[in-house]
């Protein structure tokens, strides 16, 4: 049911939704933020995540997202609040402060990677004027 599975499957007990991105929906406004983790509630429920099925009651009042504190204000969210959410590949991911802030996040790994490559050609290309 995974549409990237076969690329991303670690083995036995490896996530292969951790760090995939997701948009989360309230009302008229959408945040971004990566998987990290899943349960204790409903796990099992791929109808729900990848199909079209609404989402199964549990014991934590009906949540079936935990948020950072982040994402809680930036769509303005209460305890109990219904929101929308989907996974989205990282291109799909618009430009917001999503894009800042995260030891796993991509955009922030392609950032400090294309610093490293610019302090590098610098420090060569100076290197190479001395001689």
């Amino acid at each position: 049911m995974i549409p990237w599975f076969k690329q991303a499957y670690m083995g036995q007990g490896q996530s292969v939704c951790w760090h995939h991105w997701i948009a989360i929906r309230k009302g008229n406004r959408t945040c971004y933020a990566q998987w990290e983790d899943c349960g204790p509630f409903r796990t099992d429920h791929f109808q729900y995540v990848f199909g079209n099925e609404r989402p199964k009651p549990n014991l934590n009042h009906g949540a079936g997202l935990d948020v950072s504190p982040a994402v809680r204000d930036y769509l303005g969210l209460q305890p109990t609040d219904v929101t929308d959410w989907q996974f989205v590949n990282t291109q799909d991911v618009s430009p917001g402060p999503w894009r800042s802030y995260g030891e796993n996040n991509h955009f922030v790994i392609a950032r400090r990677q294309a610093e490293q490559r610019l302090v590098q050609q610098q420090g060569s290309s100076s290197t190479n004027a001395k001689h």
